[in-house]
């Protein structure tokens, strides 16, 4: 099994890479879409972020559900309510990708985890190749400030949490610029998977 990191900050275009890698039938485990199936589905994570923090707690059909944009707001707002949510949803999500490695652990396959947190949580130490998402601050912030509930604070917040870029290229990724659209993006990945392919010898299915 062969890993590949995709990483980035937020706006970056990580996401967009993960999403082309799936094109060429590479299994991906997406940390932030785990994240969220937790949150929204998860009764023990629902029973413990009622219990921190009841006012997140809304009633629909019946139901109780989180609001994501209420906790977003709490956490963003107080370092400590922030890894009190972590303490909660990490073990839960390193479990799933756990899960998810071991499935493909001795297959001749390569597989992909899209981590934003990939070099901060040392996550990096377990992958064969690291592709790293960058485009400029501008068009970070461009892309960014169009998300629903993003204010600026919020977005400085976030990348307070986060590696600098500068941090990130010194541990020599694979850098994927995703300034230029699409197309581009995915006939440089093309290139570098063609790379990884004939280097390690690995299988596509």
């Amino acid at each position: 099994m062969i890993i590949i990191g995709i990483t980035g900050s937020i706006g970056m275009g990580k996401s967009t890479i993960a999403s082309m890698l799936k094109f060429f039938d590479i299994p991906i485990h997406d940390s932030d879409l785990v994240v969220k199936l937790l949150i929204e589905t998860n009764s023990l994570v629902l029973k413990k972020i009622k219990k921190n923090w009841p006012e997140v707690i809304d009633i629909i059909d019946s139901n109780e559900v989180i609001n994501k944009g209420k906790l977003s707001e709490i956490i963003f707002n107080d370092t400590k309510c922030k890894e009190k949510l972590e303490k909660i949803i990490h073990p839960l999500v390193n479990k799933k990708r756990k899960m998810f490695l071991k499935k493909y652990e001795f297959k001749n396959k390569i597989v992909g985890m899209d981590v934003p947190l990939l070099y901060e949580t040392g996550l990096n130490k377990i992958c064969n190749y690291i592709f790293l998402a960058f485009t400029s601050e501008a068009n970070q912030a461009k892309r960014v400030l169009k998300r629903k509930n993003m204010t600026m604070e919020k977005f400085i917040s976030i990348k307070e949490n986060q590696w600098s870029d500068e941090l990130k290229k010194e541990q020599k990724p694979y850098i994927i610029n995703t300034s230029y659209g699409k197309i581009l993006v995915f006939i440089l990945l093309t290139f570098l998977l063609s790379k990884i392919f004939f280097k390690e010898k690995v299988l596509k299915t």
